[in-house]
């Protein structure tokens, strides 16, 4: 079975395109189809094109965002909403609004083509859904084309063409509802679709039909067998179906509540492990909460000095940037002036009195011969202009005159290396220092709301408490449940046993009254035999199941789990067993184990059913790492049976990987997109392209 094309109609952004999709070559080899395209551009589309293509509200389940809706009004109301919201935005005006798909499958070289239809009033509002008037399915298969007047029988007739619709999650699917499928849904999903594919649906149906016969045949055996024995045997037999049909009910009502006590088991450690979080750390937050923020505090006010400090520094700079060096000059030329200047004070003073005690003012000078006044007045001349000769004139750099005349000598000084700090970048670190601010700010405002959180814990440790509390009240409740109802199931199954026993020595014991009964035991025979295949079928498929996903999930992931084999249970979450015994839940395995996890289930499923339907797959390695990609996707394209579809972005399978598959690839595809108006665009296929 191959997807051979796909045809989308106002399909979201998708005006009017078509992806032509060839099957693999004459020997397999080149089985792999990649299709690129940016987020929001039309990768889920296409995935989403597949789901409501095939099986319409039915399949609304699998779409993100109307997962795990409930109840027929809720599910009808969001389905109306889902198909309002793909109808391609620009379209909404035109006189007869419509969105539609189309898929073409070929089934041993026949086509078989699928195309919904949808149907809309001016404006996007969807016409009634529940007829074709809103929603129309028309389908050709051998030849003949057929409008289905309803969409139920338009799903069943998929269904008998293609696959039942609970087997497509495990062929159309995303990387995310791949790890979601195996992690959450546990072993009883993963069996419904095998089921399925496997043929144990089958078996149930024909038990079914074998019961219903015997029941119609009920009145030949009474007239052909009358005798005690013959309706004592009947009587057993209806009271074994009785006792079937309330051991079934009871099983299911069992495997829900033994879901609900797990769960139940699940929140209480869940809550005691917050609840001694809360208590043990605590008190141990506050104490470091607040050195820390006292050391912030400290620091983030030593740094917002420095700041202001280098703001201020930077107003001199700024304002001699141009006229520094003059200023200099006439600073140093005014102090050599000014130690002149007091040089010149003293040495005059001194003069003086040299003056004066060689030639008096008063008086006269005590030499011989006295000396007349011309003569003491001219010598006196004479020596007061050598004496002045010790400070004139200026020495060299000496300032005319004080322009600064304000400034003292210190202050001079101080000016002078303030210039020539900010002239060597003094401040060139202001940047770092406002950058380590921020950084302290911003950390100090986080550790403050830390420490109000933690300072009062009071009301979150009685939520807690009461939580746990109730908790424990519902484990209580649901394990007194569980052990009633296993009392009742080896009740019984007890009697079951007793009855079959009895039944098979009274068949043994009686002798076939009528052509009826021979037929009447034949049937039963029949119905035994069926009843025990089915039994002995599904652990046949549980064994194929585990031991094809083992291989699968080891040549994927690295050696850490290559030892241990894949386990299911009916009614428990997947486990992996390892060579001693060891259980790994499959929720404590990494992100990109769980997702490798589900590749090797849809390979298992595709193996054990023995189909080749395609596999697509949106972002299949989202969140591995380079070695998990390259080997995931290598053995994926390997593995797989048919057509494998591979929806990337250009972060995910870059041309690194693709390289990888490079001899796998059978076709590329690159969609684009362009904007037309506010919200809405136009997404184009190139084929033969890639990112």
């Amino acid at each position: 079975m191959y997807l051979t094309q796909l045809q989308l109609r106002n399909w979201r952004s998708y005006r009017n395109a078509t992806f032509s999709l060839p099957v693999p070559d004459k020997n397999g080899k080149r089985n792999v189809i990649l299709i690129g395209a940016q987020n929001g551009v039309g990768k889920t589309s296409f995935l989403m094109s597949l789901y409501l293509g095939m099986f319409g509200r039915e399949a609304m389940h699998l779409i993100e965002g109307f997962r795990g809706r409930n109840g027929t009004e809720d599910k009808f109301l969001s389905y109306q909403r889902l198909i309002e919201s793909i109808l391609h935005r620009p379209s909404r005006e035109t006189e007869e609004p419509h969105c539609s798909v189309t898929l073409t499958f070929e089934i041993d070289d026949a086509p078989v083509v699928v195309t919904r239809r949808w149907l809309f009033k001016r404006g996007g509002k969807v016409r009634d859904l529940d007829s074709a008037d809103g929603e129309e399915v028309l389908i050709e298969a051998n030849g003949r084309k057929k409008l289905y007047p309803n969409w139920q029988d338009a799903n069943k007739r998929v269904e008998e063409l293609l696959f039942p619709s609970n087997v497509m999650p495990c062929l159309f699917f995303d990387g995310e509802q791949a790890q979601a499928r195996v992690e959450a849904a546990g072993g009883r999903a993963l069996f419904d679709a095998v089921k399925a594919l496997y043929g144990t649906g089958l078996l149930d149906q024909l038990g079914e039909s074998l019961r219903s016969y015997i029941t119609n045949e009920k009145g030949k055996l009474t007239r052909d067998v009358g005798s005690v024995r013959a309706d004592e045997l009947e009587e057993k037999r209806q009271e074994l179906d009785r006792c079937k049909d309330q051991l079934k009910d009871i099983q299911n009502s069992l495997s829900e509540k033994r879901r609900d006590r797990t769960n139940a088991e699940q929140t209480r450690e869940q809550l005691e492990n917050d609840l001694y979080s809360m208590v043990g750390d605590k008190a141990t937050d506050v104490e470091e909460y607040s050195a820390t923020i006292a050391a912030l505090t400290q620091e983030e006010s030593k740094l917002h000095q420095e700041l202001v400090n280098g703001v201020v520094s930077l107003a001199m700079p700024l304002a001699l940037s141009r006229n520094a060096r003059t200023i200099v000059c006439d600073l140093e030329a005014e102090i050599v002036r000014n130690r002149w200047l007091l040089l010149k004070d003293e040495a005059a003073a001194k003069a003086s009195a040299i003056v004066e005690s060689v030639l008096p003012s008063s008086g006269s000078a005590r030499v011989t011969p006295p000396l007349s006044i011309s003569q003491s007045n001219q010598l006196r001349g004479a020596l007061e202009t050598a004496l002045e000769s010790l400070w004139s004139p200026p020495p060299e750099g000496c300032a005319a005159d004080f322009r600064y005349g304000f400034l003292t000598d210190t202050d001079r000084s101080s000016v002078i290396s303030s210039i020539q700090k900010s002239s060597y970048g003094a401040n060139e670190n202001l940047g770092d220092i406002a950058v380590d601010l921020h950084r302290v700010t911003t950390k100090l405002e986080d550790t403050r709301q830390r420490f109000e959180r933690t300072r009062d814990i009071q009301p979150q440790l009685q939520k807690l408490k009461a939580d746990l509390q109730s908790t424990l009240d519902q484990f209580r409740e649901v394990s007194g449940i569980v052990s009633g109802l296993e009392h009742q199931e080896r009740g019984l199954q007890n009697s079951i046993n007793d009855l079959k026993a009895a039944i098979g020595q009274m068949e043994a014991r009686r002798e076939a009254g009528s052509p009826i009964q021979e037929k009447l035991d034949v049937a039963q025979r029949v119905r035994a035999l069926v009843d025990d295949a089915k039994e002995n079928l599904i652990p046949l498929c549980k064994d194929a199941l585990e031991q094809q996903c083992t291989e699968h999930f080891s040549a994927m992931i690295s050696g850490e789990y290559s030892k241990f084999k894949t386990r299911f249970e009916a009614d428990n979450e997947p486990w992996l067993e390892g060579p001693k015994g060891q259980q790994v839940l499959l929720s404590s395995l990494s992100g990109a184990q769980k997702r490798a996890f589900g590749l090797a289930f849809t390979l298992a499923v595709a193996g054990v059913a023995q189909t080749n339907a395609p596999i697509v797959i949106d972002t299949p390695v989202g969140n591995m790492d380079s070695q998990y990609r390259t080997r995931v996707l290598q053995y994926v394209s390997e593995a797989a049976p048919g057509q494998v579809i591979f929806l990337s972005h250009d972060e995910e399978i870059d041309d690194r990987y693709a390289s990888a598959i490079r001899s796998r690839i059978r076709r590329e595809f690159l969609v684009t997109f362009e904007p037309i108006e506010d919200g809405s665009g136009v997404s184009t296929i190139n084929e033969d392209c890639y990112f």
